[in-house]
C-alpha cells in the first residue's frame, strides 16, 4: 500500500490533482479528508493506492476497527461487534445462492467457499471447467462479481463493505502475468525511450502494473480511455 498527501484549493480539486499524479481513476483509490480547507488555508487529502483487493480490505478493514474504537466510547464491545458484522449471514445466503444458481446454469460442477474476516465476506469457487467463471482476461469474474455486489446492496443495504469473488485463484496468477509482461515491456520502452500502449484491463490488473513499475527508474505509467477499454500507457520519463 502507498499513500500521497495532496493540497489543493478544494477537496475535489485536490483529489483529482493526486488521481492525475497517479494516473489512476477514482475508483481505483481510497481517500481520506485531512482538512476541508478555508479561505486562508487549502484542503488537504490522503490518496492511498493498493497493489491488489487484498491489500485494499485489510486497509478497509483496519480503517473499521479505528472507526468502532471510536464507537466504544457511546457503545459496549457487545454492540461494536455487532455492527461489525451486520448483515454477513443475510449476504452469505443471498450470494451462496446466486452462485449456486450460476453454476447450474452454466452446467458447472463446483464448490463454494466462504471466509469472513472483519465484516469483508470472500467467496472462491473452486471445481472442473471453471473457465468458462473467468472468461477472457477475468472478463466474466469481474462482471459476475459486479452484479453479486450490486444484489447485495439492493437487498442489504446495512451491509455496506464490498464483496470480493475469486475463482480456483485465478486473481493471483493472472497478476504475475500481467505484472511479467509489463516489466517486459518497460525494458522495451527504456531502450526506445517511446512510450507504449498495453492491451485494456480491468482496474486491477492496471493497479498489479502501476506498483510492478513503479520503482523502476525513467519508468511511468498512466491510464487512459474509458471502462470498459481503458488501458494503461508505459511512459519514458527524463
Amino acid at each position: 500500500m502507498r499513500n500521497i498527501k495532496v493540497e489543493a484549493k478544494s477537496v475535489d480539486m485536490a483529489i483529482e490533482k493526486g488521481l492525475q499524479m497517479l494516473g489512476l481513476t477514482r475508483e481505483e483509490v481510497e481517500v481520506e479528508v485531512i482538512s476541508e480547507g478555508s479561505m486562508l488555508k487549502k484542503a488537504s487529502v490522503e490518496i492511498y493506492t493498493f497493489a491488489d483487493d487484498n491489500e485494499r480490505q485489510e486497509y478497509l478493514s483496519g480503517k473499521s476497527k479505528k472507526e468502532s474504537v471510536k464507537l466504544v466510547k457511546t457503545n459496549t464491545e457487545e454492540e461494536v461487534v455487532e455492527m461489525s458484522f451486520e448483515g454477513v449471514e443475510e449476504v452469505t445466503e443471498i450470494v451462496t445462492t446466486f452462485l449456486e444458481g450460476l453454476l447450474k446454469q452454466m452446467d458447472i460442477e463446483g464448490t463454494i467457499t466462504r471466509g469472513v474476516k472483519n465484516g469483508d465476506v470472500v467467496f472462491k469457487v473452486n471445481g472442473e471447467s471453471i473457465n468458462n467463471l473467468i472468461g477472457y482476461h477475468g472478463e466474466t469474474l469481474e462482471a459476475v462479481q459486479y452484479i453479486v455486489n450490486t444484489i447485495v446492496k439492493d437487498r442489504v443495504p446495512t451491509y455496506r463493505k464490498k464483496v470480493y469473488l475469486d475463482v480456483e485463484n485465478y486473481r493471483r496468477k493472472r497478476q504475475e502475468t500481467v505484472e511479467a509482461l509489463a516489466e517486459k515491456i518497460a525494458k522495451k520502452v527504456l531502450t526506445t525511450k517511446k512510450s507504449i500502449k498495453l492491451e485494456p484491463m480491468n482496474s486491477f490488473e492496471r493497479k498489479s502494473i502501476h506498483f510492478a513499475l513503479s520503482n523502476i527508474e525513467h519508468i511511468g505509467t498512466h491510464s487512459e480511455g474509458t471502462e470498459p477499454n481503458r488501458y494503461l500507457v508505459i511512459d519514458y520519463i527524463d
